[in-house]
This record gives C-alpha cells, sequence and structure tokens, in this order.
C-alpha cells in the first residue's frame, strides 16, 4: 500500500512539472490573451472592408506601443498578419490579427 501511494505521488509530481511549461512563454502571461481589436476598425469585429497588409501592421504597432510594447518581427498571411510582442528587447508574445475582422489574438 505504502509503494503503491509513492508511485502514484511520482507520477502526480512529474506530470504537474511536465505541464508548467505548456502554460507560460518566458514565465509570463501573454500580453494579448483573450485577445483585443483593433480601433481603426468601426466596432468590435467588424471592419468594413478589410485592412490592406501596411495598415495592419502600422495599427497593431500603435495598438502595442500605446501599451508599453513594441512590434518585433511579422508575416503576412492571406488576411492575417502574425507579428512578435516585444518588451525590453525580449519577445513577450505571439499574435495573429485579422484584418478583415480586426480581432488580435494570442498565439499562446
Amino acid at each position: 500500500m505504502k509503494m503503491q501511494s509513492i508511485i502514484t505521488r511520482s507520477a502526480v509530481t512529474a506530470s504537474i512539472l511536465l505541464s508548467a511549461g505548456s502554460f507560460s512563454f518566458g514565465g509570463e502571461v501573454p500580453v494579448t490573451p483573450y485577445g483585443g481589436y483593433c480601433k481603426d476598425c468601426a466596432l468590435y469585429g467588424s471592419c468594413i472592408e478589410s485592412i490592406p497588409p501596411m495598415e495592419a501592421v502600422q495599427s497593431l504597432r500603435k495598438y502595442y506601443e500605446e501599451r508599453g510594447y513594441r512590434l518585433g518581427n511579422f508575416t503576412h498571411k492571406g488576411r492575417f498578419i502574425e507579428a512578435e510582442v516585444l518588451q525590453n528587447s525580449r519577445q513577450v508574445d505571439k499574435v495573429i490579427f485579422d484584418r478583415k475582422t480586426g480581432r488580435i489574438r494570442s498565439m499562446y
């Protein structure tokens, strides 16, 4: 009985330690955990028309600079922009921006 208890505790401890990394990025919570939206669109989730790629990048820059962050590398993939969010030259989040809806979501 004692051996089974030790094995069970060891298994629980191991699973907690192994899963801890999957819930954090750099020891922090993502900057945009539940998403945000671009204020260049009329309402949350409803742009009148798709924002051109370079305007979308400028909107993202503005959005994060107002919050004390800056934009790092970004890529344009169809209607989406993937971008790194930096603080003190360290990546703290990676987001995806939907140019059609204006929504911003963390990829972590």
